[in-house]
């Protein structure tokens, strides 16, 4: 079935406008939804003609891609998915809105990131990362890294920026003559022990991992930057990309997606944490405290709690820490197992009457939603 797409388009809006008004939410994916069904390439048809940006990887896509749109709109307007929605009925209704954007900076899902290379013809495509998450849709990271290859050698006209220091990224693009190959200092990557071209071990004693069966990471860095954390990290791959756009300065800082929630008389710092790596790189950064973990495993976050047992929780000795969530058993014992003391509670709210002042608190992905949804309906009324 397809429409002319200027009914599909007011169709769409239409649904969007019902959303709005019933508070169902903004409607992006809805709208989108009902304009890619009744008119399946609207996609392409949106992004004919128009300077196309995509920001992808397992973590850090909705901020860069936030980060990206901030720096070029020092330049010129920029459109985009602002809400998120990174599938393709959010790009579309992002693509349909008005007015209609030359520059766009799209935010992709890492799963529908082949489909959207061929349907919207980027002439930017920036790459985070690439790690474990959610198995139960997205497969293992190799898998992904293999389709990722397949669209790109599809493509040799979009132009690629890598952060260097991730194998999968290398091994993605390794054939791509149109690759900015981005170092900054070796850091360990806890899914790629062994290397995605050829599975041989990866040597991670020199300056960079290394292949010694396929010679994977020998392939020179295009320039060097500094970057401590993940977010400083994307901070300057989107610096870089801005560059092309005519960005010679800018007074940008990281984000990270961080929401303060004031709780009866707790402050709390809530930090999306959805995978290994995230888990990984909060618990890096938390700063003194008392410290709530929030652990859920709806669709979204991964039906599969086995990923708890890849991280290292030891850094929390010493804190306060509270346990919570639908798999607050599950966390327990894997705390208890690597000697972590803390108590277990049925709600985030529970837990945080408990304390007051300054709390960090990293949430899977469904409960940062309803703690950040929570405190914006209080904050409306």
């Amino acid at each position: 079935m397809s429409v002319p797409l200027s009914i599909a388009l007011a169709l769409g809006k239409a649904v969007a406008a019902a959303s709005r008004a019933l508070r169902l939410g903004a409607g992006a994916t809805a709208s989108g939804r009902v304009l890619l069904a009744l008119r399946p390439d609207a996609l392409t048809e949106l992004s004919r003609s128009r300077r196309i940006i995509v920001v992808s990887g397992t973590n850090g896509k909705t901020s860069t891609a936030a980060l990206l749109r901030e720096l070029l709109e020092t330049v010129g307007y920029v459109g985009g998915n602002r809400t998120g929605a990174n599938l393709d009925s959010g790009m579309a209704a992002a693509l349909a809105t008005k007015p209609a954007h030359q520059l766009v900076v799209l935010e992709v899902d890492e799963m529908f990131l082949p489909r959207a290379l061929d349907q919207l013809h980027p002439e930017r495509l920036l790459l985070l990362n690439l790690s474990r998450d959610q198995l139960h849709r997205t497969s293992e990271v190799r898998m992904v890294a293999r389709s990722w290859r397949d669209a790109i050698d599809r493509h040799p006209e979009i132009d690629v920026v890598i952060d260097y220091e991730d194998p999968f990224l290398a091994f993605v693009t390794r054939q791509h003559a149109r690759t900015t190959r981005v170092g900054f200092g070796k850091r360990v990557h806890i899914d790629a022990a062994s290397c995605p071209e050829c599975g041989a071990l990866l040597d991670w004693s020199g300056a960079r991992y290394l292949c010694p069966r396929c010679s994977l990471g020998t392939q020179p860095e295009s320039l060097h930057a500094v970057g401590a954390t993940a977010v400083d990290r994307n901070l300057e791959l989107a610096r870089l990309v801005a560059q092309h756009y005519g960005v010679s300065h800018d007074s940008v800082q990281p984000k990270d997606r961080v929401s303060e929630i004031v709780l009866g008389n707790a402050v709390l710092q809530v930090r999306l944490v959805k995978n290994p790596a995230s888990w990984i790189e909060a618990l890096s950064a938390l700063p003194d405290g008392p410290v709530i973990l929030v652990v859920n495993a709806r669709g979204v976050d991964g039906l599969d709690t086995s990923w708890l047992w890849d991280i290292d929780y030891s850094s929390l000795r010493g804190h306060e820490v509270l346990v919570t969530g639908e798999r607050r058993l599950d966390a327990s014992y894997r705390l208890h197992i690597d000697g972590v003391d803390h108590h277990v509670y049925e709600s985030v709210a529970e837990a945080s009457s408990m304390l007051s002042g300054p709390v960090s608190v990293l949430a899977s992905y469904t409960a940062f939603i309803a703690l950040t949804s929570a405190s914006r309906a209080k904050a409306m009324k």
